[in-house]
């Protein structure tokens, strides 16, 4: 299955708040954000993928004026599509080539190394990391991604969306939130 290598997530902030895919699903077809499913062959990426929606354009706002874009499948090109996982009980590390440099939120010394060592941390890893100056822990949480990382255990892929291309209306973000009981964010991962 073609797997996009520029990618937009939706994520709540509440990163051990509970959610179910299903109600995710469920309001997600309500606004006409997604439409059939593509794949729901969970041996692949324990996801359910769908073609956008009628309204994935009005609900997605684009930037610039004519953003290159491809919502019909294609066999093994690039194309816009949604995907759910499936639900996991397990918090983790989402980021990728373009995860932005980070400091320290104590001493701000910059920390060169810590999204590659919280990429390859377990879940009950994540929050043992040592400042490699000032020696405190650090909470990732706390950690300015600039929407190029972030940690949860739940969220919704945009597949082919370029970093900073486009940016979630608040009619998309508002049916997230009601679907869930909490706030939702976004950021940019560029795989590759």
């Amino acid at each position: 299955m073609w797997q996009a290598e520029y990618r937009l997530y939706l994520y709540p902030t509440d990163i051990k708040k509970e959610i179910d895919p299903k109600k995710l699903e469920l309001a997600l077809q309500e606004v006409e954000f997604i439409g059939d499913i593509l794949s729901n062959d969970s041996s692949v990426n324990n996801s359910n993928r769908y073609v956008v929606g009628e309204d994935f354009l009005s609900l997605i706002c684009f930037m610039g004026c004519s953003p290159n874009i491809e919502i019909e499948p294609q066999e093994d090109s690039p194309f816009c599509y949604v995907e759910i996982p499936k639900k996991t009980d397990k918090i983790g590390f989402i980021a990728g080539d373009n995860v932005k440099r980070v400091n320290c939120p104590c001493c701000k010394k910059p920390q060169p190394e810590l999204a590659k060592k919280l990429l390859n941390s377990k879940a009950e890893d994540l929050f043992l990391q040592a400042c490699t100056e000032c020696n405190r822990e650090i909470d990732p949480l706390a950690i300015n991604w600039r929407k190029s990382a972030f940690i949860a255990q739940a969220w919704v892929l945009l597949g082919n969306i370029y970093e900073s291309e486009a940016i979630p209306d608040e009619k998309l973000l508002s049916a997230l939130e009601q679907a869930s009981a909490c706030e939702w964010k976004y950021a940019y991962v560029r795989l590759k």
